[in-house]
Protein backbone atom coordinates (compact mmCIF):
# COMPACT_ATOMS: atom_id res chain seq x y z
CA UNK A 1 0.00 0.00 0.00
CA UNK A 2 1.21 3.46 -1.13
CA UNK A 3 0.06 6.83 1.41
CA UNK A 4 -0.40 9.91 -0.46
CA UNK A 5 -1.12 13.43 0.56
CA UNK A 6 -2.19 15.65 -2.11
CA UNK A 7 -2.60 19.41 -1.04
CA UNK A 8 -6.12 21.02 -2.85
CA UNK A 9 -5.79 24.67 -4.09
CA UNK A 10 -9.16 26.25 -5.06
CA UNK A 11 -10.40 29.69 -5.43
CA UNK A 12 -11.05 30.22 -2.00
CA UNK A 13 -8.80 28.26 -0.20
CA UNK A 14 -5.38 25.88 -0.33
CA UNK A 15 -5.71 24.50 3.52
CA UNK A 16 -7.46 21.08 2.75
CA UNK A 17 -5.44 18.03 2.02
CA UNK A 18 -6.53 14.59 0.28
CA UNK A 19 -4.87 11.40 1.68
CA UNK A 20 -5.32 8.16 -0.03
CA UNK A 21 -4.37 4.61 0.70
CA UNK A 22 -3.26 3.69 -2.46
CA UNK A 23 -3.47 -0.47 -2.84
CA UNK A 24 -1.02 -1.21 -6.01
CA UNK A 25 -1.39 -4.05 -8.67
CA UNK A 26 0.57 -7.26 -7.70
CA UNK A 27 0.72 -10.17 -9.97
CA UNK A 28 0.34 -12.17 -7.33
CA UNK A 29 -3.18 -10.70 -7.05
CA UNK A 30 -4.63 -10.43 -10.84
CA UNK A 31 -7.73 -8.53 -11.78
CA UNK A 32 -7.15 -5.50 -9.23
CA UNK A 33 -6.04 -2.54 -11.70
CA UNK A 34 -8.75 -0.61 -11.47
CA UNK A 35 -10.75 -0.73 -7.69
CA UNK A 36 -13.72 0.92 -6.51
CA UNK A 37 -13.34 4.82 -4.36
CA UNK A 38 -14.16 5.40 -1.18
CA UNK A 39 -13.89 9.36 -0.06
CA UNK A 40 -14.28 10.10 3.47
CA UNK A 41 -15.05 13.50 4.70
CA UNK A 42 -14.87 12.85 8.82
CA UNK A 43 -17.06 15.07 10.63
CA UNK A 44 -16.50 17.76 13.25
CA UNK A 45 -19.05 20.56 12.96
CA UNK A 46 -17.02 22.36 10.91
CA UNK A 47 -14.71 23.24 13.56
CA UNK A 48 -12.79 20.31 13.11
CA UNK A 49 -12.28 17.01 11.02
CA UNK A 50 -12.84 14.10 13.29
CA UNK A 51 -9.57 11.30 13.43
CA UNK A 52 -12.31 9.03 14.61
CA UNK A 53 -13.61 8.85 11.37
CA UNK A 54 -10.66 9.05 9.08
CA UNK A 55 -8.11 6.93 8.98
CA UNK A 56 -9.61 3.59 10.64
CA UNK A 57 -12.45 3.93 8.33
CA UNK A 58 -10.41 4.53 5.29
CA UNK A 59 -8.39 1.46 6.22
CA UNK A 60 -12.05 -0.76 6.89
CA UNK A 61 -12.87 0.15 3.50
CA UNK A 62 -9.24 -0.40 2.18
CA UNK A 63 -9.70 -3.83 3.80
CA UNK A 64 -12.71 -4.87 1.38
CA UNK A 65 -11.09 -4.08 -1.50
CA UNK A 66 -11.21 0.15 -2.13
CA UNK A 67 -8.94 2.52 -2.72
CA UNK A 68 -9.78 4.48 0.14
CA UNK A 69 -9.35 8.68 0.25
CA UNK A 70 -9.65 11.33 3.19
CA UNK A 71 -10.72 14.48 2.94
CA UNK A 72 -9.46 17.38 5.24
CA UNK A 73 -11.66 20.02 4.49
CA UNK A 74 -11.12 23.76 5.48
CA UNK A 75 -13.31 24.39 8.71
CA UNK A 76 -13.85 27.91 10.84
CA UNK A 77 -13.07 30.45 10.34
CA UNK A 78 -13.36 29.44 6.80
CA UNK A 79 -16.40 30.54 5.53
CA UNK A 80 -18.62 28.29 2.93
CA UNK A 81 -18.59 27.14 0.41
CA UNK A 82 -14.77 26.36 0.67
CA UNK A 83 -15.32 23.19 1.66
CA UNK A 84 -17.50 22.15 -0.82
CA UNK A 85 -15.01 23.57 -3.27
CA UNK A 86 -12.28 21.25 -1.60
CA UNK A 87 -15.21 18.21 -1.94
CA UNK A 88 -15.41 19.20 -5.95
CA UNK A 89 -11.51 19.29 -5.95
CA UNK A 90 -10.85 15.98 -4.04
CA UNK A 91 -13.51 14.08 -6.65
CA UNK A 92 -11.54 15.95 -9.47
CA UNK A 93 -8.14 14.78 -8.66
CA UNK A 94 -9.49 11.07 -7.85
CA UNK A 95 -11.10 11.11 -11.58
CA UNK A 96 -8.01 12.76 -12.85
CA UNK A 97 -5.99 10.29 -11.31
CA UNK A 98 -7.30 7.05 -12.10
CA UNK A 99 -4.24 5.62 -14.02
CA UNK A 100 -1.89 6.67 -11.33
CA UNK A 101 -3.86 5.48 -8.48
CA UNK A 102 -5.09 2.44 -9.88
CA UNK A 103 -8.88 3.14 -9.55
CA UNK A 104 -12.31 2.95 -11.33
CA UNK A 105 -13.00 6.63 -12.25
CA UNK A 106 -17.16 6.22 -12.04
CA UNK A 107 -17.51 3.78 -9.47
CA UNK A 108 -16.55 6.95 -6.89
CA UNK A 109 -18.43 6.86 -3.64
CA UNK A 110 -18.27 9.38 -0.75
CA UNK A 111 -18.60 8.82 2.67
CA UNK A 112 -19.59 11.48 5.16
CA UNK A 113 -19.91 11.39 8.74
CA UNK A 114 -22.34 14.80 10.52
CA UNK A 115 -21.13 17.85 9.19
CA UNK A 116 -18.92 15.52 6.59
CA UNK A 117 -22.20 13.83 5.69
CA UNK A 118 -23.57 17.54 5.13
CA UNK A 119 -20.45 18.29 2.77
CA UNK A 120 -20.74 14.64 0.65
CA UNK A 121 -24.80 14.92 -0.16
CA UNK A 122 -23.69 19.04 -0.70
CA UNK A 123 -21.76 17.78 -3.38
CA UNK A 124 -24.12 15.63 -4.56
CA UNK A 125 -26.73 17.50 -4.69
CA UNK A 126 -25.69 21.07 -5.65
CA UNK A 127 -23.17 19.27 -8.23
CA UNK A 128 -25.00 21.15 -11.31
CA UNK A 129 -24.82 24.28 -9.83
CA UNK A 130 -24.09 27.29 -12.03
CA UNK A 131 -21.44 28.82 -9.26
CA UNK A 132 -19.61 25.37 -9.29
CA UNK A 133 -19.89 25.47 -12.96
CA UNK A 134 -18.47 29.22 -12.88
CA UNK A 135 -14.98 27.66 -10.89
CA UNK A 136 -14.70 25.37 -13.82
CA UNK A 137 -16.19 22.10 -12.27
CA UNK A 138 -18.42 19.82 -14.56
CA UNK A 139 -21.42 18.29 -12.62
CA UNK A 140 -20.35 14.74 -14.00
CA UNK A 141 -16.58 15.03 -12.92
CA UNK A 142 -17.31 16.42 -9.61
CA UNK A 143 -20.94 14.35 -8.70
CA UNK A 144 -19.85 11.15 -7.01
CA UNK A 145 -21.33 8.02 -8.07
CA UNK A 146 -22.73 6.94 -5.01
CA UNK A 147 -23.49 8.81 -1.71
CA UNK A 148 -23.05 7.55 1.66
CA UNK A 149 -24.34 9.62 4.81
CA UNK A 150 -23.52 8.55 8.64
CA UNK A 151 -25.55 10.11 10.94
CA UNK A 152 -25.26 13.22 8.07
CA UNK A 153 -26.66 16.56 9.02
CA UNK A 154 -28.62 17.74 6.03
CA UNK A 155 -31.80 20.04 7.12
CA UNK A 156 -31.80 22.83 9.15
CA UNK A 157 -35.29 22.43 9.99
CA UNK A 158 -34.66 19.06 11.14
CA UNK A 159 -31.65 19.63 13.51
CA UNK A 160 -32.64 23.24 14.98
CA UNK A 161 -33.85 22.14 18.16
CA UNK A 162 -31.22 19.82 18.66
CA UNK A 163 -27.80 19.93 20.06
CA UNK A 164 -25.90 20.67 17.26
CA UNK A 165 -23.29 23.08 17.19
CA UNK A 166 -23.20 22.97 13.01
CA UNK A 167 -26.95 23.48 12.71
CA UNK A 168 -26.99 26.46 15.29
CA UNK A 169 -24.02 28.27 13.38
CA UNK A 170 -26.15 27.50 9.94
CA UNK A 171 -29.36 29.59 11.57
CA UNK A 172 -27.43 31.87 12.55
CA UNK A 173 -25.35 32.58 9.64
CA UNK A 174 -28.95 32.70 7.90
CA UNK A 175 -30.15 35.37 9.79
CA UNK A 176 -27.02 37.54 9.41
CA UNK A 177 -27.55 39.37 5.77
CA UNK A 178 -23.71 39.23 4.87
CA UNK A 179 -23.44 35.66 5.24
CA UNK A 180 -26.92 35.04 3.82
CA UNK A 181 -25.26 36.21 0.51
CA UNK A 182 -22.39 33.54 0.06
CA UNK A 183 -23.31 31.20 -2.85
CA UNK A 184 -25.12 27.95 -2.10
CA UNK A 185 -25.80 28.37 1.71
CA UNK A 186 -29.88 28.69 1.45
CA UNK A 187 -29.44 25.49 -0.92
CA UNK A 188 -27.13 23.64 1.94
CA UNK A 189 -29.22 24.41 4.45
CA UNK A 190 -32.09 22.25 3.07
CA UNK A 191 -30.46 19.55 1.06
CA UNK A 192 -33.44 17.17 0.91
CA UNK A 193 -34.83 19.87 -1.31
CA UNK A 194 -31.56 19.79 -3.53
CA UNK A 195 -32.41 16.20 -4.39
CA UNK A 196 -33.25 15.19 -8.13
CA UNK A 197 -32.91 12.51 -10.22
CA UNK A 198 -29.36 13.23 -10.88
CA UNK A 199 -28.49 12.50 -7.15
CA UNK A 200 -26.28 9.80 -6.95
CA UNK A 201 -28.14 6.01 -4.91
CA UNK A 202 -27.52 6.66 -1.13
CA UNK A 203 -26.75 4.56 1.79
CA UNK A 204 -28.11 5.69 4.85
CA UNK A 205 -27.32 5.06 8.44
CA UNK A 206 -28.51 6.74 12.06
CA UNK A 207 -29.27 5.81 15.09
CA UNK A 208 -33.22 6.58 16.85
CA UNK A 209 -31.16 8.25 19.77
CA UNK A 210 -29.10 10.38 18.64
CA UNK A 211 -29.50 13.87 20.81
CA UNK A 212 -27.31 15.92 18.16
CA UNK A 213 -28.29 15.32 14.39
CA UNK A 214 -31.95 13.70 14.71
CA UNK A 215 -32.57 10.39 12.66
CA UNK A 216 -35.17 13.05 10.91
CA UNK A 217 -32.60 14.12 9.29
CA UNK A 218 -32.06 10.86 7.37
CA UNK A 219 -36.21 10.74 7.21
CA UNK A 220 -36.29 13.43 5.22
CA UNK A 221 -33.19 13.13 3.12
CA UNK A 222 -34.46 9.27 2.56
CA UNK A 223 -38.20 10.66 2.07
CA UNK A 224 -36.80 13.23 -0.70
CA UNK A 225 -35.11 10.38 -2.89
CA UNK A 226 -38.15 8.28 -3.01
CA UNK A 227 -39.74 10.99 -4.18
CA UNK A 228 -36.97 11.66 -7.31
CA UNK A 229 -36.93 7.81 -8.02
CA UNK A 230 -33.32 7.41 -6.68
CA UNK A 231 -32.09 4.42 -5.40
CA UNK A 232 -31.69 4.29 -1.61
CA UNK A 233 -31.04 2.30 1.52
CA UNK A 234 -31.71 3.59 5.35
CA UNK A 235 -30.32 1.47 8.13
CA UNK A 236 -32.14 3.10 11.91
CA UNK A 237 -30.41 1.78 14.74
CA UNK A 238 -32.38 2.02 18.10
CA UNK A 239 -29.59 2.91 19.86
CA UNK A 240 -26.53 4.62 20.40
CA UNK A 241 -25.19 8.18 20.15
CA UNK A 242 -23.36 10.74 17.62
CA UNK A 243 -20.44 10.28 16.25
CA UNK A 244 -20.33 6.57 16.48
CA UNK A 245 -17.97 6.43 13.44
CA UNK A 246 -17.48 2.53 13.16
CA UNK A 247 -18.97 2.22 16.47
CA UNK A 248 -16.24 -0.60 17.94
CA UNK A 249 -12.94 -0.02 19.95
CA UNK A 250 -10.85 1.47 16.66
CA UNK A 251 -12.81 4.32 17.03
CA UNK A 252 -13.43 4.45 20.92
CA UNK A 253 -13.33 8.20 21.92
CA UNK A 254 -12.30 9.81 25.21
CA UNK A 255 -15.73 9.15 26.73
CA UNK A 256 -16.08 5.62 26.03
CA UNK A 257 -19.55 6.39 24.70
CA UNK A 258 -18.71 5.15 20.88
CA UNK A 259 -18.91 1.58 20.80
CA UNK A 260 -22.30 0.33 20.39
CA UNK A 261 -22.14 -3.44 19.31
CA UNK A 262 -25.68 -3.15 17.36
CA UNK A 263 -24.63 -0.41 15.46
CA UNK A 264 -21.34 -2.01 13.77
CA UNK A 265 -23.25 -3.75 10.93
CA UNK A 266 -23.63 -0.36 9.74
CA UNK A 267 -20.16 -1.21 7.51
CA UNK A 268 -20.58 -4.44 6.49
CA UNK A 269 -24.69 -3.46 5.18
CA UNK A 270 -22.56 -0.90 3.36
CA UNK A 271 -20.32 -2.75 1.44
CA UNK A 272 -23.18 -5.08 0.65
CA UNK A 273 -25.06 -2.38 -1.16
CA UNK A 274 -21.63 -0.73 -2.94
CA UNK A 275 -21.73 -4.15 -3.99
CA UNK A 276 -25.18 -3.72 -5.83
CA UNK A 277 -24.61 -0.70 -6.95
CA UNK A 278 -20.64 -1.45 -8.54
CA UNK A 279 -21.44 -4.62 -10.09
CA UNK A 280 -18.73 -6.49 -10.91
CA UNK A 281 -16.28 -4.02 -8.14
CA UNK A 282 -14.66 -7.29 -6.58
CA UNK A 283 -16.00 -5.79 -2.97
CA UNK A 284 -15.40 -8.16 -0.66
CA UNK A 285 -18.66 -8.19 1.42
Amino acid sequence: MEIITLNLSTAMSTSATLTGYIQTPSEEIPGKTQRPVILIAPGGGYTMVSDREAEPVALAYASRGFQAFVLRYSVLPAMWPAPLLEAAEAVHQIRAHAADWYLAPDQVAMLGFSAGGHLAAALSTLAAAPFLADQGYQAADIRPNALLLGYAVVSLKATVTSKSRSAGRLAAGLQNPEMAQLPLLKEAAELPQQVTAATPPTFLWATATDETVPVKNSLVFAEALAAAHVPFALHVFPQGEHGLSLANSLTEGQQGHTVEPTVTPWLGLSAQWLQLTFPGAGIVV
